[in-house]
């Protein structure tokens, strides 16, 4: 999907607390901005993937080649807990790149349902997923194949 290769455009290394399984339907419905947002704690791949949203997850409905090289984005392996537009040699938008944002599943799902309201100022083409279910999908598929 063209989609999924302007997602690698989001990158990311320290966050707060919220509990990951309670914040992204809230995340995604209110749109918040990346300024104003807890991105809920940096956990284990294996933590994240046994949360009972992702453990549900269908992550071969999220599957695209994760480890490729800087292209469309940078590389995603390692993304998880990573601070946004952190990989040398890609060129963000200063607004991603100034956001302080970190890369969790409760972040990155905020980001996929709309990321020009989320980062105010990306450079970013892709428009978001309106499906939860979709963004669910993806995020689980990527917690497998990123890290």
């Amino acid at each position: 999907m063209v989609v999924l290769g302007m997602l690698a455009a989001c990158d990311t290394s320290t966050p707060p607390s919220v509990e990951p399984s309670s914040a992204p339907a809230a995340a995604a419905s209110a749109a918040p901005r990346a300024e104003q947002f807890d991105p809920g704690p940096v956990r284990t791949t294996a933590e994240y993937l046994a949360d009972p949203r992702f453990a549900s997850a269908d992550a071969s409905r999220g599957q695209f080649d994760a480890a490729g090289g800087t292209r469309v984005g940078p590389n995603l392996h390692g993304m998880f807990g990573r601070r946004a537009a952190s990989v040398a040699g890609f060129d963000y938008s200063p607004a991603l790149a100034s956001s302080g944002l970190v890369w969790t599943p409760v972040s990155l799902e905020a980001w996929l349902n709309e990321p020009a309201s989320f980062v105010a100022g990306t450079k970013m083409a892709f428009t978001g997923y309106r499906s939860p279910e979709d963004r669910r999908d993806l995020i689980a598929y990527l917690l497998q194949a990123t890290q």
